[in-house]
């Protein structure tokens, strides 16, 4: 064999390996994070058309930054088209943020999360494992899992403010869980309820007795 043809099928043995990785690589994305795909594109959909513009757009008229300290945007929106919505990202930002998410609960949970609230994969993932961190010296490594199972809400919490989290933040997952079936007003009306005995005391002003005796007062 000379040394042209050794060159030429060298060079098809190269060009045919890159060919066979980047196919192998489209292919390795797991049944679970197509599944948050599939759960959120029935939400949120991908390529939907720009909102419209309104004058609420330029939040900069209302004192609000166009840029953060470092020079990151605070929103974006295209020339001539309506603002940045958070659901506005594609196929490989939510396949990415789901992946960061499972790097920290699993697979498993991670698509249970997703299921209960699919707005989580817009949040800010470099997050996730530093928050996970903080509460977990609070509640330990299993309850926190379980608590943001409870409530995937909580995943939007940054690390400095889990640091200041109160038990109450244990507690309202477990309210929030339950809750869930009969929709937001369902942990509004626990927290009122909750909130009466200080309101109270703060104003001095009974609010249960009277609440209680309009309530049931018809019926004596």
């Amino acid at each position: 064999m000379n040394t042209l043809t050794t060159t030429l099928l060298l060079s098809c043995l190269v060009v045919a390996n890159g060919f066979f990785q980047k196919a192998a690589k489209k292919t390795t994305m797991s049944p679970l994070t197509k599944e948050a795909l599939d759960v959120w594109e029935a939400k949120y959909t991908f390529d939907r058309a720009p909102r419209a513009k309104n004058i609420l757009d330029d939040i900069s008229k209302f004192g609000v930054p166009k840029n953060d300290f470092d020079g990151t945007p605070v929103y974006k929106s295209a020339p001539g088209e309506g603002g940045f919505r958070i659901t506005d990202l594609t196929e490989k930002d939510i396949s990415n943020n789901f992946s960061e998410l499972a790097a920290v609960y699993g697979e498993e949970r991670s698509i249970e999360m997703v299921k209960i609230f699919p707005l989580c994969l817009s949040f800010n993932t470099k997050i996730f494992s530093k928050t996970f961190e903080v509460w977990s010296e609070i509640y330990g490594e299993e309850k926190t899992m379980d608590m943001i199972s409870r409530n995937p809400c909580l995943l939007a919490v940054e690390p400095k403010d889990a640091k200041n989290s109160p038990e109450q933040t244990m507690a309202f997952s477990y309210i929030v869980a339950a809750t869930r079936p009969i929709g937001i007003f369902g942990p509004i009306g626990i927290l009122a309820l909750i909130s009466v005995p200080g309101i109270e005391a703060a104003t001095g002003i009974s609010i249960k007795e009277p609440f209680l005796q309009a309530l049931f007062g018809s019926f004596n």
